[in-house]
């Protein structure tokens, strides 16, 4: 992921439709009572602050497995012309392991939107807190598979660009092996979601975070656990009761503003703001 530049204008509209977005997220979630919590450079740029970090585009949420599952199921019921919700289940080259509630008629799409067979509009992204065993040995074994299968999806369907040479190498010669196997994303999917949601009916202390960016997250329910309410820009948004343990651990010195060469956000090689323009 590199800094995209964007001229103010531009990132100001942007973030005024994901805020849209998110704002019909947080309904429908206090409408049916499922706990939501602002995740990684979103529960950030609330604590740091209090809204967007400034050269951010893009807002991430994160739910607790089951109501996840019970979000993906109202939306599925909803009669929707404003917002769509793409899951794993939805698209077959789809290949991420969390969703994304996005704004109908809008485009927000990266460098890799030509090699899939759908499309991406102006979102958010809703990662999930799986269940992990309380047993340390299992849980090792659950993490390393779900994130192994968590690359493998990824690998399958895209070749990568503009990364490390090694790392380029390596992983699309692994899509060259896949796809010569005719191996498709839905075998990675259903292994991953079986490891991810084994222990979903256990009184798990743990869970777990395994698309994060660089290495999977692993909290105490408890780090979440009551959520805080706190300011978002114009509006109060809940984020996790140990925000500090939590933002450590992804950040380090999170409060610290880091230096431009150090800053990142998604770059989408398509924008295009459709009927909001």
């Amino acid at each position: 992921m590199k800094l995209s530049k964007y001229d103010e204008k531009t990132l100001k509209k942007l973030k005024k439709l994901e805020l849209m977005v998110l704002k019909e997220f947080i309904s429908i979630c206090e409408a049916n009572d499922l706990e939501y919590f602002l995740y990684g450079g979103s529960a950030l740029g609330a604590v740091r602050h209090n809204g967007f970090i400034p050269w951010d585009d893009d807002i991430d949420v994160i739910m607790f497995q089951k109501d996840y599952e019970k979000f993906i199921k109202i939306m599925e019921k909803r009669d929707d012309d404003k917002y769509e919700l793409i899951t794993p289940d939805t698209c077959p080259d789809y290949f991420f392991l969390f969703s994304k509630l996005m704004l109908k008629g809008t485009r927000f799409e990266e460098w890799w939107i030509d090699q899939v067979d759908f499309h991406i509009g102006i979102n958010i992204d809703i990662f999930v807190l799986n269940n992990l065993s309380n047993n340390k040995i299992k849980r090792f074994f659950q993490v390393k598979r779900a994130r192994l299968l968590d690359k493998l999806l990824t690998m399958d369907v895209i070749k990568l660009e503009d990364y490390p040479k090694l790392t380029e190498v390596i992983a699309n010669s692994v899509h060259g092996i896949l796809n010569f196997l005719h191996i498709k994303p839905d075998y990675f999917k259903k292994k991953a979601k079986a490891i991810l949601t084994k222990y979903a009916n256990e009184d798990s202390k743990l869970v777990c975070d395994i698309s994060a960016l660089n290495h999977p997250q692993i909290y105490f329910k408890d780090d979440y656990l009551p959520p805080k309410k706190v300011k978002f820009e114009d509006f109060e948004v809940n984020i996790p009761n140990n925000y500090d343990r939590i933002l450590k651990d992804i950040y380090g010195d999170y409060m610290k503003i880091p230096p431009e060469e150090e800053r990142y956000n998604h770059a989408p090689q398509i924008l295009d703001f459709g009927p909001y323009k």
